[in-house]
């Protein structure tokens, strides 16, 4: 198959007439001002061509190995505190804090909605400053202010108080996730997202792991201090303190990269313009931020993530409550809970190699959907007298439940090429994405447990709701693509058209969709 793109800038005879198709920078992070690169509309097939984006695949893996090592641990740790702080409530419970601070009758479930509100209703607005003034700042602010609100939470007397702090970390932690995806997408191609998403997903499942393993020494200390206190000032104090050492360390900006050599940093941007979920952009456009709110797809996106959602609320905040139906005692309930949020990292960074290797988004999104309903079946159908059978089920609905949002983002990011419609998009579908948290704390009432039967058959059936919506979903995008590579007379995936091309999205016929 030949390509014969056009570049208005590029001359494959000349290394340095080549260097002119690099964007130029601005002061906005990852954005880039085209002033020197401007783009002619490409719609035809006979308009395509890569030979302009000279440089090598040892080049290419060179970069991306340097970008791993100095982006993905901090990226990962961040979120490992994310999850930490907003994850921590069931061990908390575990240990007496609803009885320490006279919740009410089903106050725990009250908290949990509460504390989900501004999941839902801030995450718009925290990315639009994320998009405005740039991650550069926000980052590292979500962090400090979130944490400062994990420590206050160890000092409230009563029920009034935790929903007030549990709110505002909400508040604060809202934008942090789709900052991060966002921040991403200006390093990595979308061959590469979901890895680079699901490194710091995983954490979601870890922070489990963790906060069981940290419950179970605090929870058996001797102190005057109640032990879910102890937990909350350790996890409060470290995200504090990592948010500082996050925003000095983190580079910002392909050219603020003081790791990269010139050379890489032509690549680097190269790269985007090849193959990234996003494109050279101007500033800050409120009118195209708000455009997908006008595609239908936007609304089929939502609907999958609000019926994945329950099942990633239900092992974030009553996997706990699901573990204590084999009747330990509760510092055994929180360290049995450490193996299934460890598989369930396993279950993600593998589903992650595998999507991104295969560069497939809707059918392992699936296959994660069908993990959960299997698990939760299992669980409802089981006497809870049967640990054996019911901790492996547990293993399954953990599993599945932890994958899903990586996968998720990296579907719909990889599908819009326009800098304000990916940022927008990464926070409306977050706010479904959160939304499962008032599915589950209305659900797991406490006259369901031991076995919570009743909740589980609900999100079984959310989740096999969420396998035909994102099946046909799926299927739609594959036959569209089949459909245009046979008018076009090409047999074209994803891959084979350049990202800054597609900035009109399925409007443009040489867009391909990212299956």
């Amino acid at each position: 198959m030949s390509y014969h793109y056009n570049h208005p800038h590029t001359s494959s005879d000349s290394d340095d007439e080549s260097k002119d198709i690099s964007p130029q920078p601005n002061n906005h992070d990852l954005e880039y001002q085209p002033e020197q690169h401007v783009f002619k509309d490409i719609t035809k097939v006979e308009d395509v061509d890569f030979s302009g984006y000279n440089f090598t695949r040892d080049e290419e893996k060179k970069l991306v190995r340097k970008l791993d090592l100095h982006i993905l641990p901090f990226i990962w740790a961040g979120y490992l505190f994310n999850s930490l702080d907003r994850n921590n409530l069931s061990n908390a419970k575990s240990d007496g804090m609803t009885k320490d601070l006279h919740f009410p009758n089903e106050g725990y479930g009250i908290m949990i909605s509460i504390n989900n509100i501004p999941w839902v209703l801030c995450v718009i607005p925290m990315v639009i400053s994320s998009r405005k003034i740039g991650p550069r700042w926000t980052i590292p602010g979500y962090m400090i202010s979130w944490g400062l609100m994990v420590l206050i939470s160890a000092a409230v007397k009563n029920f009034a108080g935790t929903l007030v702090t549990r709110f505002l970390l909400g508040v604060f932690g809202a934008g942090f996730a789709p900052t991060l995806i966002y921040y991403l997408t200006g390093w990595y191609t979308r061959g590469e997202l979901a890895k680079r998403v699901a490194v710091f997903y995983s954490c979601n499942a870890l922070s489990g792991a963790f906060s069981g393993l940290i419950a179970y020494g605090v929870f058996q200390m001797n102190s005057k201090l109640h032990g879910w206190q102890i937990l909350f000032l350790i996890e409060g104090a470290f995200t504090v303190a990592f948010a500082i050492l996050a925003g000095i360390m983190l580079p910002w900006s392909i050219d603020g990269a003081s790791f990269l050599g010139e050379r890489e940093k032509e690549v680097a941007k190269l790269r985007i313009l090849k193959d990234s979920s996003g494109t050279t952009e101007s500033k800050f456009d409120r009118k195209t931020f708000f455009a997908p709110l006008k595609d239908w797809r936007l609304y089929v996106f939502a609907t999958i993530a609000a019926l994945y959602s329950t099942a990633a609320s239900v092992a974030g905040s009553f996997l706990t409550q699901i573990v204590g139906r084999f009747g330990y005692s509760v510092v055994k309930t929180n360290l049995y809970t450490v193996a299934p949020f460890i598989f369930g990292t396993f279950m993600m960074l593998a589903t992650a190699v595998s999507s991104d290797h295969f560069r497939e988004r809707g059918f392992h999104l699936v296959s994660a959907y069908t993990l959960v309903f299997i698990g939760c079946v299992i669980l409802a159908a089981t006497p809870v007298s049967n640990h054996a059978v019911g901790y492996f089920a547990v293993f399954l609905m953990t599993g599945g439940a932890q994958t899903p949002s990586f996968i998720f983002h990296s579907w719909h990011q990889s599908n819009d090429a326009s800098e304000d419609g990916r940022a927008f998009k990464v926070a409306f579908l977050s706010t479904f994405a959160n939304s499962g948290g008032f599915v589950s704390a209305n659900i797991f009432l406490d006259k369901w447990s031991p076995g919570y039967r009743i909740p589980l058959i609900i999100v079984a059936c959310i989740n096999v709701t969420g396998c035909l919506v994102a099946t046909s979903f799926r299927l739609y995008m594959a036959y569209e693509n089949r459909r245009r590579n046979k008018a076009q007379g090409v047999n074209w995936t994803s891959k084979d058209v350049p990202t800054e091309a597609l900035k009109a999205g399925p409007k443009n016929p040489l867009f391909r969709y990212f299956l």
